[in-house]
């Protein structure tokens, strides 16, 4: 009994320190090492993003017109005597090239009749001055004669104060003497109507002049001859037809100066204008068109070939096309048919459809591929490889690249890749090492 009751004391110490143990094992036991599991990120391919000097330039469409136009109306009318064998569609004519010849026989007619008188009235003129010479002689003889009578008058006064001679006689003497004073009076009543009468004649001879130069431009009018070089675009005569003053018989376009409408929304004009700091030679006038500084460039094209002009800017149009919301420009271009090389450049003619590059000035801007566009927003990789979305505005496109307005800095990275979903702050990884944004294209396009 006292050997069972021993070991019964060795097993609770035995027990306790187990217990201990294990408890110790287990606070002290290390915990197995814990994997830790990386963010995915997106390949992404970035450049550097930076301004670019470049000129800012917009596309338009429009067609040539010629600046001049010339309607053959004739000023007078009558049967066409002569029509000049070229005046057809198509044809290019010389400055000074007799076109019709209306028949002249009724206004010769009327010229001669015109210069019959102002012959006649150049006569009553010359007549009218050798009245006048014969007025004032004849009053100065008349004036000597008064005066002799007057002389005798007094002398037959006195014989009769000394009854030498009759009353009779006396009284005769005096009537001789108021018929004398009568003649003068006439003459001096005549002398003083000659200048009323000589400008009345003149004022007719002016009139009879000036018969006489409308009748003569009437008849030169009969004679149509081509003011400037240039093409037929229509003809509305024949020989021996009566034609009507103001009668449209033909059309005729300059082809030295040609000009091109095109029509710009209003946003690429302002673009154009941000580019206009200060205008030239305005000094506080009139706004010109020709003072902007703008230039611009002609293009016909198509699959087989491409030509091109340049121009430059005429004017701007007044209105705003209430249905597309744009503003025509006005391009004109210079050429020479004189000089024209056949086969190697085509002239600009009527009708040509053809499109218009208008450039402004250069100005800085912030260029990007336009596959980096995605609507109007930018991917960007912030300096913890983040992606930042940001809202952006497309000044205008060119040569692949966009001009964009937007909060950038210099060298930012611009993401080219496109992100499907694009989630702001996920992360990226560069594809590639980073270039500045754009840097060959923008070459290419300057």
């Amino acid at each position: 009994m006292d050997v069972i009751k021993g070991k019964r004391w060795y097993f609770f110490p035995a027990v306790g320190i187990g217990v201990v143990t294990l408890l110790m094992v287990i606070m002290f036991k290390g915990h197995p090492p814990l994997e830790e599991q990386s963010e995915p990120s997106k390949l992404v391919e970035v450049v550097q993003l930076h301004k670019s000097s470049l000129v800012a330039q917009v596309d338009a469409f429009g067609r040539v017109s010629p600046k001049v136009k010339w309607q053959l109306l004739p000023e007078v009318g009558g049967k066409v005597v002569y029509k000049h064998p070229d005046l057809a569609v198509g044809k290019m004519l010389p400055e000074g090239t007799l076109l019709l010849s209306i028949d002249p026989l009724d206004y010769q007619i009327r010229l001669a009749q015109a210069q019959a008188d102002r012959k006649a009235l150049q006569g009553q003129l010359a007549g009218k001055a050798l009245q006048l010479e014969n007025l004032q002689l004849s009053l100065d003889i008349e004036t000597n004669r008064y005066e002799l009578v007057q002389s005798d008058l007094k002398r037959k006064q006195t014989l009769r104060k000394k009854n030498l001679i009759s009353q009779s006689e006396l009284d005769g003497e005096r009537q001789n003497l108021l018929a004398q004073k009568q003649k003068i009076q006439d003459l001096n009543n005549s002398l003083n109507l000659m200048p009323n009468e000589t400008e009345i004649l003149q004022a007719q001879l002016l009139q009879a002049a000036a018969g006489e130069d409308e009748a003569q431009s009437q008849l030169d009018k009969t004679q149509i001859r081509q003011p400037f070089e240039g093409r037929v675009a229509e003809v509305n005569v024949e020989n021996n037809q009566v034609v009507s003053p103001q009668q449209v018989l033909a059309r005729i376009n300059g082809t030295e100066i040609m000009e091109v409408e095109a029509q710009l929304s209003l946003a690429d004009l302002m673009t154009l204008m941000k580019t206009v700091d200060n205008p030239n030679g305005l000094n506080n006038q009139l706004p010109r068109a020709e003072a902007l500084g703008l230039s611009g460039e002609i293009t016909l094209k198509s699959s087989a070939y491409s030509f091109s002009w340049p121009a430059k800017i005429s004017r701007i149009g007044e209105t705003v096309d209430p249905t597309l919301a744009t503003v025509s420009v006005v391009l004109q271009v210079e050429q020479q048919y004189r000089q024209l090389k056949i086969g190697q450049s085509p002239p600009l003619v009527n009708g040509m459809f053809v499109s218009a590059r208008i450039k402004g000035l250069v100005k800085d801007y912030w260029m990007v591929p336009e596959r980096a566009l995605h609507g109007n927003k930018m991917y960007l990789m912030d300096s913890d490889n983040r992606l930042q979305l940001i809202d952006v505005q497309v000044l205008f496109r060119q040569e692949g690249q966009a001009a964009v307005q937007g909060k950038f800095n210099d060298n930012m990275r611009l993401v080219l890749t496109d992100i499907i979903p694009a989630v702001s702050g996920m992360a990226l990884r560069v594809e590639s090492a980073v270039t500045e944004a754009g840097s060959e294209d923008s070459e290419a396009a300057q």
